[in-house]
């Protein structure tokens, strides 16, 4: 043994790396250069399809045990430092599919690690490392290493841990090797409340569709939960210009005017901090944050030496879904009134002084399906008409109103104004909530007049409200990247059978399955604008069960080694 862990060189320095005989280093570069070739490999082949992937693959298997027989590389890996550089190599590539998140969803992987490093983890092979070509490899060389090393031993009760310890990385790379030639990945897509047995196949190990299977039973999705990060909103300096860049800006705002944008800096939100765009004139500074924002109106105290110019009246909406602004003006056609039968139940109206047709209306009532409310500025009354009844009452300024037959809807008059140009609007917050964000601020190049602008973010869809900067390039925003990252996801599944009884149920989180009958559930999608909808990711892995008990072998062949290197020491037991 000791022959073949030490060169007995006549050399004067003992130098190995020159003798021709294995060393770490040697082994080492072994391990290097199959990691690289079968990344290459790997990479090219996901242009192929999956059948062609299978074939390169038993390819490669086969010409790596073609070439164990090859001197030089025998030389290298039957010997105990290969075997010990292969294990480390091993464990190293499974603490990385521990670390990395593994089958996570496109977008879920660039939250995490950004655009470029996504990319260089998924060339590496790091979003799936226990599929990947080399880890296999390595667990396949591994394996033939372990072989040629066991079989110099004779087979005897004295040598079981021995060769048991050497057998049980070859179970486990049998079963791996089974789940890639006969496993599968794909996607059960649920909404809460469903059940599926469909699965959506993914080609290979890609995130391509291409064919479909049943399962024996149902996956049922009974409840399901998403929370994003809280919003860190900065000002954000965008400039337009067609070079690349590490990073675009927010979705939504990536173009303007046909040119791209991309993010110059990112900025705390500090009040009156005076900024400088470096290379430019231009300076700014945020003069006010308002977390929830909306107008405040004012209007002059004497209305009633008004004349009835443009009158109108203001009311704020109070609704269980929220609360909004309404203005109607009586003298401008489409907008003295609105039909809503959802929130009011029909028609809200606004007139200084009741036309004919309405006094009418109110004298004579008609039952009818939809509810009509009427504000008369001048008179200060507000009239409900409900199914063929009158109800009257006097209008008043801040006072909710209910609406008939509408539990969940206020009316609150905010102001009744003869003239609009009168009305004037102050930029302020409802409260503190950050609900609708909006920052205040003024611009200005150096030594010339400043400017105000107001700023708010992309939401839903919406377009943030950045701000063009006159006579340049560059743009404020007001934006939160971290509120667009997903902070946790988890469905709750269940089992279902033919006859609808449940099996087995559990939560799933990312790297937090559900294993069944062979069969590995886990979260791999959502949809932000759809809170119901669940992607469930389906991997069928028939060798897992194999990889189990090939550790089993593993820890008792290790164990039965040391107790064996013990008891040959001498040491004795005292039970």
């Amino acid at each position: 043994m000791e022959d073949l862990l030490f060169n007995k060189s006549n050399s004067k320095n003992g130098d190995n790396l020159n003798s021709g005989q294995p060393n770490f280093g040697k082994a080492i570069l072994l391990i290097i250069l199959v990691v690289l070739g079968s990344l290459l490999i790997q990479n090219i082949s996901n242009t192929f399809s999956s059948s062609i992937r299978i074939i390169l693959a038993g390819t490669a298997i086969l010409f790596l045990c073609i070439l164990s027989f090859s001197k030089p590389f025998n030389n290298v890996i039957d010997s105990p430092y290969f075997a010990i550089s292969g294990l480390l190599s091993i464990a190293l590539g499974t603490a990385f599919g521990t670390f990395f998140s593994q089958n996570a969803p496109d977008e879920v992987f660039t939250q995490q690690y950004g655009d470029s490093g996504s990319t260089i983890l998924q060339l590496l092979q790091l979003d799936d490392v226990f599929h990947s070509w080399w880890y296999v490899g390595l667990f396949a060389l591994l394996a033939i290493s372990l072989c040629k090393i066991s079989l110099r031993k004779k087979i005897s009760r004295e040598n079981l841990g021995f060769h048991l310890a050497h057998l049980g990385p070859i179970i486990i790379l049998a079963g791996f090797w089974g789940d890639y030639f006969y496993g599968s990945k794909g996607i059960i897509q649920l909404e809460e409340g469903e059940s599926k047995n469909l699965v959506r196949l993914y080609d290979g190990h890609s995130n391509y569709i291409s064919d479909s299977t049943y399962l024996d039973f149902s996956i049922q999705l009974d409840n399901f939960e998403f929370e994003k990060h809280e919003p860190d909103y900065r000002i954000q300096i965008w400039k337009r210009d067609t070079s690349n860049h590490s990073q675009t800006a927010a979705q939504g705002a990536t173009k303007m005017n046909g040119k791209p944008l991309t993010i110059i800096a990112s900025l705390p939100l500090v009040p009156m901090e005076i900024r400088h765009i470096y290379g430019t004139d231009i300076y700014f500074r945020l003069k006010k944050m308002y977390p929830n924002f909306r107008f405040e109106y004012t209007y002059p105290a004497t209305v009633n030496d008004i004349e009835p110019v443009d009158p109108g009246i203001q009311l704020d909406i109070k609704t269980t879904y929220g609360d909004g602004t309404l203005q109607l003006l009586a003298n401008k056609p489409n907008r003295n009134k609105v039909l809503d039968l959802d929130m009011f139940g029909g028609w809200i109206e606004f007139y200084w002084e009741l036309p004919e047709d309405i006094i009418k209306a109110l004298q004579t009532p008609i039952a009818d399906n939809n509810n009509r409310i009427i504000f008369a500025g001048k008179k200060r009354m507000v009239h409900y008409l409900v199914n063929g009844e009158v109800i009257s009452e006097p209008l008043v300024e801040n006072v909710d109103f209910p609406i008939p037959n509408k539990e969940n809807t206020l009316l609150h008059i905010l102001h009744i104004f003869p003239d609009a140009s009168l009305l004037k609007a102050i930029p302020s917050s409802k409260d503190d909530q950050l609900i609708n964000p909006v920052a205040g601020v003024e611009i200005w190049h150096k030594g010339k007049y400043s400017q105000n602008a107001y700023i708010y973010p992309s939401n839903g869809g919406r377009i943030g409200g950045a701000f063009n900067i006159p006579g340049s390039n560059f743009l404020l925003a007001l934006e939160s990247v971290k509120s667009m990252e997903t902070k946790f996801y988890k469905s709750d599944i269940s089992i279902v059978n033919k006859d609808k009884e449940v099996l087995k149920k559990q939560a799933i989180k990312v790297n937090k399955p559900m294993l069944y009958h062979g069969y590995r559930f886990y979260q791999t999608d959502y949809n932000p604008n759809n809170p119901e909808y669940s992607g469930i990711g389906v991997t069928h892995e028939p060798g897992l069960y194999l990889i189990y008990f090939g550790f089993y072998v593993l820890v008792l062949g290790v164990g039965l080694m040391f107790y064996g290197r013990i008891d040959k020491l001498g040491y004795t037991r005292s039970f």
